[in-house]
């Protein structure tokens, strides 16, 4: 768990500090702890009122109750999901301090059309934000959905949006996952929220109150950045990313601009703004070349080497940024029904354009969902696709989602997450991708693996019409198990 080990000096320090008072420390009192007791809830933390951020003793909070009960880091069951069981010090999850998605970027609209959704699929998606996760369920009901994820942090996003459904009502869901503040967050989260989640989870949003509360930091970095809200939806590195466009698009005298579109009353005053006076500013050659960096693609956008090479394969950065934005704002009403890009722009949503999850009528059934102790909808997997395929009986899976995952493999990453795949799918089960390439390389290993293989939608370049509410991706394909 993070924050359970101290460096050797501050370990060493404070032992002989508290010595002197005739206190002793000894990590043998925290192992009796976790050998006698089954953990309930446990906080790990640094006490900072001697000098702030320069004098920090480590201190925890620490409850637990009987063996005879079922650990919570063994296998965390709230009401409607489970939290399956994870090693937090593997270097696979270690490597990650915070998440990299805080909302999801894929349109569940689509993916809900061409999902077919009946009551008893079993379904696997990617968790990113949970988002999408939560608008199948909002759909049909009678889903099992495996949640997955190699980023923990991800799947305590998914874990706090349960526990909120589960506990809060519609107003205060609202303020947490729709502005993205919540003032009292640290009283709701020890009082409301902490029964509901799990260990890593409560440590972890423990750890980061500040994400619906204020920025107090006086940085000059945060004073630069600072041209935007804080809220959930500018931390992690989406928020980065957020961040750093709230600066470029001021820089680029388009920022006022682009606040007239998203409350633009209609799509013709939208692409009139978009045509006259963004379109030529915002993709100019100086955006297209940061966005053309490695570096900053990553972490800006998540976008990793091997997708970007499969971009360049197939055109130029250039092209690509015009092939996705200019649809979006010449065919889909931005204050209306995108709030994707409203996102971006205005940093929050609004109740008349927000994610399936956040609206009243998905809340009431996801509520339901949530509070139900006697089915899980939703098991957590903080692992692997592969790992977690290869955890499946044959044949257990209807339907997968993995979006854009395959983009970031090596031919050997494929062949064996699609090996996985067909052991785990029933017959007639399907999975469906999205990529940054119009025909994607790995195509081929899922047909030669005897996968029919189909593409939903493909862009073409100098397209006015967005495949999705998104069109960030060049393809969206299905590969179904015959």
């Amino acid at each position: 768990m993070p924050g359970y080990h101290c460096n050797w000096f501050t370990r060493m320090f404070w032992l002989h500090w508290f010595e002197l008072d005739h206190v002793y420390l000894h990590p043998s009192r925290r192992n009796y702890l976790e050998h006698a007791f089954s953990p309930v809830k446990a906080f790990n933390g640094r006490n900072h009122f001697v000098i702030p951020y320069l004098v920090q003793i480590p201190y925890y909070v620490w409850i637990g109750k009987r063996q005879s009960a079922q650990p919570l880091t063994d296998s965390s069951k709230q009401s409607g999901w489970t939290r399956l069981p994870y090693n937090p010090a593997k270097p696979e999850h270690t490597q990650f301090s915070t998440y990299i998605y805080g909302f999801t970027w894929e349109d569940p609209q689509a993916d809900i059309a061409a999902l077919d959704l009946q009551s008893g699929d079993n379904i696997m998606v990617i968790t990113s934000a949970g988002d999408n996760a939560l608008a199948y369920a909002a759909h049909t009901n009678g889903l099992t959905i495996h949640c997955v994820d190699m980023n923990p942090c991800q799947n305590h996003l998914l874990e706090l949006k349960l526990a909120a459904l589960s506990t809060l009502d519609y107003s205060q869901f609202w303020s947490m996952f729709g502005v993205g503040r919540l003032p009292n967050f640290k009283k709701v989260l020890d009082t409301e929220l902490s029964a509901e989640l799990s260990l890593p989870a409560y440590q972890y949003w423990r750890s980061h109150l500040d994400t619906f509360t204020s920025n107090t930091s006086n940085s000059l970095l945060a004073s630069l950045m600072s041209l935007g809200r804080h809220n959930l939806y500018t931390t992690g590195y989406s928020g980065l990313a957020l961040r750093c466009l709230a600066v470029v698009t001021k820089l680029l005298g388009v920022s006022k601009d682009l606040k007239q579109i998203s409350g633009a009353s209609s799509l013709t005053d939208q692409i009139k703004i978009w045509c006259s006076r963004v379109s030529h500013n915002l993709l100019s050659s100086t955006s297209i070349h940061i966005l053309d960096n490695p570096l900053a693609i990553w972490r800006l956008m998540g976008v990793p080497s091997n997708q970007l090479k499969m971009l360049h394969d197939e055109g130029s950065m250039s092209q690509y940024v015009r092939d996705t934005l200019d649809p979006v704002f010449l065919s889909t009403h931005i204050s209306s029904n995108n709030y994707f890009y409203r996102m971006l722009i205005c940093q929050q949503y609004s109740q008349t354009c927000c994610p399936d999850y956040l609206t009243k009528p998905a809340f009431g059934k996801l509520q339901e969902i949530a509070r139900n102790t006697q089915d899980t909808t939703f098991n957590i997997h903080t692992a692997t696709i592969v790992d977690t395929l290869q955890k499946m009986k044959p044949g257990e899976l209807s339907k997968a989602v993995i979006m854009d995952h395959m983009d970031w493999c090596t031919p050997d990453e494929a062949d064996a997450e699609i090996d996985a795949l067909k052991t785990a799918l029933k017959q007639g089960g399907f999975v469906l991708w999205r990529s940054a390439a119009r025909i994607p390389w790995y195509v081929a290993n899922f047909k030669a693996s005897g996968f029919k293989v189909e593409a939903i939608s493909v862009r073409q370049p100098n397209t006015q019409t967005a495949l999705d509410r998104v069109n960030m991706y060049a393809s969206f394909y299905k590969a179904t198990k015959p």
